[in-house]
């Protein structure tokens, strides 16, 4: 397949019959409306088969209410009242390979996450990294933008930075990004020694130059207008081979990161999409303010890696 572009292609692909499976999701505590649209819209385009769990009255009823004419042969109503019961059930069914996506519907990230996390029943391999990992569709922007992490490391390590540059680089393959270009992003291009995380960006290059990444090219700091923006990057006259064609976005911290997404989307007509990355299958695991928009090509997002 070819590189995809934008949410537009994302959807294309997914519904395009071309050996892409329906993929079988797990919504915990499904009772809110914007997981619920978000949910359902997936179904009708033939992108998931929804396990909706949690208090099967309430979902029942929005269901006949609010979805009365859609096709219900995909959507299966798992009556667990408890929205703790309710996680614990989603996450089961995720972990025994009954579903392939685990999703969060009305219910505390910390309350999933725990059960996420659960050393016993839990989908985090021992030893690997749980970061969070996003893509932006850019008004303006001439393909879709892979960053990490803007939720879930505040201040990542050398090592975790390894991961989530693995896991960005993973996602960008999947969507079909054959030589992906990850830029280190900092307030300038300069390096400051001073900096905590400027080591970091420096050992990950050599790392690069090793082979660690495979065939990816990997550049910084920089600037967001030299990774993204020729024309403004390129009055500053530093080569780069990265100049205004960056796939994946390394912030340094996750405050850089949501801020940045956050003002895209709030005052650029930016969409996003994201998840968790790290677990045995992709979660789905957005803010409960996050649009129906957001939630749906997260569920797309998710559906592209468990091919």
């Amino acid at each position: 397949m070819g590189a995809i572009k934008s949410f537009e292609d994302l959807k294309a692909y997914l519904t395009s019959g071309n050996g892409v499976t329906r993929k079988k999701m797990a919504v915990a505590n499904a009772v809110d409306m914007h997981s619920l649209e978000a949910a359902m819209q997936a179904v009708k385009e033939g992108i998931v088969e929804a396990y909706l769990v949690g208090d099967g009255k309430i979902i029942n009823e929005r269901l006949e209410y609010y979805f009365a004419s859609a096709d219900k042969t995909y959507v299966h109503v798992v009556d667990v009242a408890d929205p703790q019961a309710a996680c614990e059930e989603a996450v089961r069914m995720v972990k025994e390979n009954e579903c392939d996506i685990l999703m969060k519907g009305m219910v505390n990230t910390d309350v999933i996450l725990r059960v996420v996390l659960n050393k016993e029943h839990g989908i985090l391999p021992k030893g690997r990294v749980l970061t969070y990992n996003s893509i932006l569709n850019i008004p303006g922007y001439h393909k879709l933008a892979f960053f990490t992490d803007p939720a879930v490391i505040p201040a990542p390590n050398k090592e975790q930075r390894i991961e989530m540059i693995k896991y960005a680089l993973e996602t960008a393959r999947k969507f079909g990004v054959e030589q992906p270009k990850v830029a280190l992003l900092h307030a300038t291009e300069k390096p400051n020694p001073k900096i905590a995380f400027m080591q970091d960006y420096m050992d990950i290059i050599e790392l690069w130059k090793q082979g660690e990444f495979g065939d990816c090219i990997i550049d910084g700091p920089m600037d967001v207008f030299i990774a993204m923006d020729k024309e403004r990057g390129g009055i500053k006259n530093v080569p780069s081979p990265i100049l205004g064609d960056a796939d994946v976005l390394i912030f340094p911290d996750f405050q850089s990161a949501n801020c940045f997404y956050k003002g895209l989307v709030s005052f650029g007509g930016a969409g996003m999409a994201g998840l968790l990355q790290g677990t045995e299958k992709p979660v789905v695991l957005n803010s409960r303010s996050d649009s129906e928009e957001c939630k749906f090509y997260s569920i797309c997002m998710a559906a592209i890696l468990a091919q």
